[in-house]
C-alpha cells in the first residue's frame, strides 16, 4: 500500500448527467418493521440500483437508492451504497452518517468503509475505536490488522506498527513477502536501514531461490552505491557497474525494469553511448521478440542523431506489428525532427501507414494532403470526409476540417466549404489561418463580403506583418469598391513579400487599374 486512501470513491460519478440532485436526507430514523409490500418494493428497487450501478448508469442508481432509503433508512447495503455516492457527489460530511448506519447494521461487512472515511475526515478517534472494536470481535482478521498497521505507519508510530506486524506474522505463520516488505518499509522510515536490510537478508536465507527478492535486494544496493558515488567515493562506481550488470542479466528482473535501470544509472556509472547501445543489443538477444527493447534501441539511435538507423529499427518493429501506432508516431516524430529526411521519404511512410490503417484519422489526413498536393482533389476530399467520422482529438479534427474546407473551395464547392469552415471555427474561433481562408472563400465565391471583411480584419489586427492576410484584406476591400484603402494594404503586402508573390502582384495591378479607371 502506497497511500492511505484504501477506500476508492466512485469517481465515475463525475461523469454523471447534468441532473442536479437535491442534497439527500441523512438523518435516518429507525422505522418500524417493514410490511411485506414495503419489503417487496425495497428488494425490487435495490436490485435495480445494483444493476444500474454495474452498468454505470449512476444517475439512475442514485435515484433508486434514495427510494430504498425512504423505505428503510437503516438498511446496511442501501446506506453503504448511498454513502459511497454521496462521497463523490457531496463529500465526506454527508457520506459519514450513512456509512455509520451501514456499519452499525452490519459491522463485519462495512467496518472498512466507515473506518477509512472517518480517518480521512480527521476523526481519528472514531476510526481507531472502530478498529479496536473489530479487533476484539475478530482477532484473527488479517484485513483489520493490516489497516491498523497502515494507519500507524501514516502517523509515524513505527514501534506500534511493528507490534501489529508481529501479530500478523503469528497468525500467518511464515512471514509472507508482503509482510517482509512492510517490515522493511517500516524500519526504513524509522531511519534504521541496517535493520531494514537485515529483514530482507533473513528472508533470503530462508528462501535462497526467491529471485525477485534477490533482485530487489540488489536494486537497493545499487541505489546505495549511487548515493556513495555522489559523495565522491570512487569505488562505488565499480560496485555500481557490477550490481547493474547483475540486474540486467537477471532472469527475475523484467525487461521494462532493465531498460529503466539502464537509463537511470548510465550517467553516474559513466556509460557512454557505445556502452549503452551494447547493453541494449545484449537485451535484444535476451528478448528478441519484445517491442520494448526495439523501441529503446530506436530512441537511443534517434537521440544520437542516427536517424536512418532509428528508422530501420522502426521498420523492423512494424514488420512484427504493422498496426502499432506507438511505433508509427515515434517514427513520424523522428522524421519531422530531421531536416535531412526528404518529403518523398515522409510521403512514402505516410502512404504506407494509411494503407495499413485507413481508418486512423491522422494517416488519412496525411494521405489527403499528399493527394491534394498532386491536385487529386476529389480523392483527397473523400478521404478527409471519412476521416472526420473517426477524428475525436480536437486539434487533429481542426486540421482535417480546415484542409477539407480548403479542398472544397479548390473544387468550387463553396457552400460546403463555408459549412466546414463554420465547424472549424467552433473548435477554434480565433484561428487566423481559418479566418483568412474562410474570408477568401467568401470573397471569390460572391459571398457575404461584410462578413469576410470582419474576419479578414481580425487577421491583420493580430498579424499586421503577414503578407497573405494583408492581400486577402486588400482584395475584399477592392471587391467592395474601396480601392484607395485597398491600395494602402496591398502596398504593405508587397513591401513585406519582397520576393514578389504572383497573386499579390496581380492584385496590386488590378487595384491600381481600378483607381486609374475612377480618375
Amino acid at each position: 500500500m502506497n497511500r492511505l486512501r484504501l477506500y476508492i470513491s466512485l469517481a465515475l460519478l463525475l461523469a454523471l448527467s447534468g441532473t442536479l440532485w437535491a442534497k439527500p436526507k441523512t438523518e435516518a430514523t429507525v422505522g418500524s418493521q417493514l410490511t411485506a409490500e414495503e419489503q417487496m418494493r425495497l428488494d425490487y428497487y435495490l436490485y435495480a440500483a445494483l444493476n444500474a450501478s454495474e452498468h454505470k448508469s449512476h444517475a439512475q442508481a442514485y435515484f433508486l437508492l434514495e427510494l430504498c432509503h425512504d423505505i428503510d433508512p437503516t438498511n446496511p447495503t442501501v446506506c453503504s451504497m448511498l454513502g459511497s455516492y454521496n462521497m463523490s457527489l457531496y463529500g465526506k460530511e454527508l457520506a459519514l452518517p450513512l456509512l455509520r448506519t451501514a456499519y452499525e447494521g452490519s459491522p463485519s461487512d462495512y467496518w472498512y468503509q466507515y473506518t477509512v472515511t472517518s480517518y480521512e475526515s480527521g476523526d481519528r478517534k472514531t476510526a481507531m475505536r472502530v478498529l479496536q472494536t473489530m479487533e476484539r470481535r475478530e482477532p484473527k482478521n488479517i484485513d483489520i490488522l493490516e489497516l491498523h498497521h497502515h494507519i500507524l505507519l501514516h502517523e509515524h508510530k513505527y514501534k506500534q506498527a511493528l507490534a501489529i506486524r508481529d501479530k500478523i506474522d503469528k497468525l500467518t505463520g511464515e512471514p509472507t513477502i508482503a509482510s517482509v516488505m512492510a517490515r522493511y518499509d517500516t524500519y526504513s522510515k524509522m531511519g534504521e536501514q541496517a535493520k531494514a536490510l537485515h529483514v530482507l537478508d533473513n528472508y533470503l536465507q530462508r528462501n535462497p531461490y526467491d529471485g525477485r527478492m534477490r533482485a530487489y535486494r540488489t536494486d537497493i544496493e545499487l541505489t546505495a552505491a549511487q548515493r556513495s558515488a555522489i559523495k565522491g567515493e570512487q569505488s562505488a562506481i565499480s560496485t555500481g557497474r557490477r550490481l547493474l550488470s547483475e540486474q540486467l542479466l537477471s532472469a527475475d528482473v523484467s525487461l521494462q525494469k532493465k531498460i529503466s535501470l539502464l537509463r537511470q544509472h548510465s550517467e553516474w556509472l559513466g556509460y557512454d553511448a557505445r556502452e549503452q547501445k551494447q547493453w541494449l543489443l545484449d537485451l535484444k538477444e535476451q528478448y528478441p521478440y519484445e517491442q520494448d527493447i526495439y523501441q529503446a534501441l530506436m530512441e537511443h539511435e534517434a537521440n544520437q542523431g542516427n536517424t536512418h538507423e532509428a528508422l530501420e529499427i522502426g521498420y523492423t518493429m512494424l514488420a512484427m506489428n504493422p498496426t502499432s501506432n506507438t511505433v508509427r508516431n515515434k517514427m513520424e516524430t523522428i522524421m519531422r525532427n530531421d531536416s535531412a529526411i526528404t518529403s518523398a521519404e515522409f510521403e512514402q511512410f505516410a502512404e504506407q501507414s494509411y494503407a495499413v490503417m485507413p481508418d486512423d484519422p491522422k494517416w488519412a489526413y496525411y494521405k489527403a494532403l499528399i493527394m491534394g498536393s498532386r491536385q487529386q482533389y476529389d480523392t483527397a476530399t473523400v478521404i478527409l470526409r471519412t476521416a472526420l467520422t473517426h477524428a475525436e482529438e480536437p486539434i487533429l479534427k481542426l486540421q482535417i476540417l480546415s484542409s477539407y474546407a480548403f479542398l472544397l473551395g479548390e473544387q468550387k464547392q463553396y457552400a460546403e466549404a463555408c459549412e466546414a469552415y463554420e465547424e472549424a471555427l467552433k473548435l477554434s474561433p480565433d484561428n487566423l489561418s481559418i479566418l483568412n481562408n474562410y474570408a477568401w472563400t467568401l470573397a471569390i465565391s460572391g459571398g457575404d463580403l461584410k462578413k469576410a471583411e470582419k474576419m479578414s480584419q481580425r487577421t491583420i489586427q493580430k498579424e499586421a506583418g503577414n503578407a497573405t492576410y494583408l492581400d486577402t484584406y486588400a482584395w475584399i476591400l477592392h471587391l467592395q469598391g474601396q480601392n484607395t484603402l485597398a491600395m494602402f494594404y496591398i502596398k504593405k503586402a508587397l513591401d513585406i513579400d519582397r520576393q514578389g508573390d504572383d497573386t499579390i502582384r496581380e492584385h496590386y495591378q488590378a487595384i491600381q487599374q481600378a483607381l486609374q479607371n475612377n480618375e
